[in-house]
């Protein structure tokens, strides 16, 4: 969103100054490199930035391919990057700390219309700088910011505790996470496609490792709702995705808990002890990692 906004403001005549908190372009879509996204890349690419790559000769990839994380930033974002118009208007390793109003405080009103916008920010160095801007668009994200375990919005008893052992989103099963999950008893705690995403990536580990063990939690028993777009789903991908959960489900490969809510998390020894109420009676379930895939929230702090 950061290099289709720049893009379209420089088409416009308009000076785009871009600050971006990682150390490249897509930073953050490189920690979910591994995820094959349900869109194909006709939906993916921007037409003010294609049109300043194909000035480099770059080639649109298949319109009807889906791509992985790492195929976007790979073969999209960083080639656009680098293009003459964008190369000078992006600020690497910036982290935004503040946007206010040149000059007037959260108690001041005359001229705050017309007055300019200060944006602060940090380098990677540490070095505060101030810049005046006559538009600010936050196209940051929410990667940064997962949303917790329980369901009122704020972490569980032990949540913090046991970070080390809870990953957020859906982890690289297949690659450079295996060790974690191959052989473990898992808890993934979530009711949309990143969960079916990471149970299944997880549950394809027992055709190596039978004694993999894993727990699906849902906060609602609404399954059926989830699953049941099926063949029918206008993102085909997203489709065959509830089926093949629906098939596991019916093939007893994983255990389903709905609706449920998690309690609290404990330390017994080798495995966490989570404690929950599964359609309203009490259960104890151990396990050695628990994956939450519930969404992410915008960091509001600037």
């Amino acid at each position: 969103v950061g290099i289709a906004a720049a893009a379209q403001l420089q088409a416009r005549g308009l000076t785009p100054l871009v600050l971006e908190q990682g150390a490249g372009a897509g930073h953050a879509m490189r920690e979910w490199g591994h995820v094959r996204v349900f869109t194909p890349w006709r939906y993916v690419t921007d037409d003010a930035v294609v049109r300043l790559l194909e000035k480099t000769g770059w080639t649109h990839p298949d319109g009807e391919h889906l791509p992985t994380g790492r195929e976007i930033v790979e073969e999209y974002l960083l080639p656009a990057a680098a293009t003459p118009e964008l190369r000078d208007r992006i600020t690497y390793g910036a982290t935004v700390v503040a946007v206010s109003k040149a000059g007037l405080g959260k108690s001041s009103s005359a001229g705050r219309d017309a007055a300019p916008f200060t944006v602060h920010y940090r380098t990677a160095e540490g070095t505060h700088h101030v810049v005046e801007a006559g538009a600010v668009i936050d196209a940051s994200g929410t990667w940064t910011r997962p949303n917790p375990i329980g369901a009122d919005g704020l972490p569980v008893p032990g949540e913090a505790d046991h970070a080390d052992r809870i990953a957020y989103g859906i982890p690289d099963a297949f690659g450079t996470d295996r060790a974690l999950y191959e052989g473990k008893r898992t808890l993934v705690l979530g009711g949309g496609h990143s969960a079916i995403n990471a149970a299944l990536d997880i549950l394809h580990l027992k055709d190596s490792h039978p004694d993999t063990k894993l727990y699906w939690g849902l906060r609602r028993n609404t399954l059926e709702k989830l699953l049941g777009g099926g063949l029918n789903d206008q993102l085909p991908a997203r489709g065959a995705l509830g089926l093949a959960a629906k098939q596991a489900i019916d093939e007893g490969g994983l255990e389903l808990l709905a609706p449920m809510r998690v309690r609290a998390i404990r330390d017994a020894g080798n495995a966490l002890q989570v404690e929950m109420t599964v359609d309203g009676q009490d259960q104890i379930v151990a396990v050695d990692r628990i994956v939450v895939a519930a969404g992410f929230r915008p960091d509001l702090d600037m």
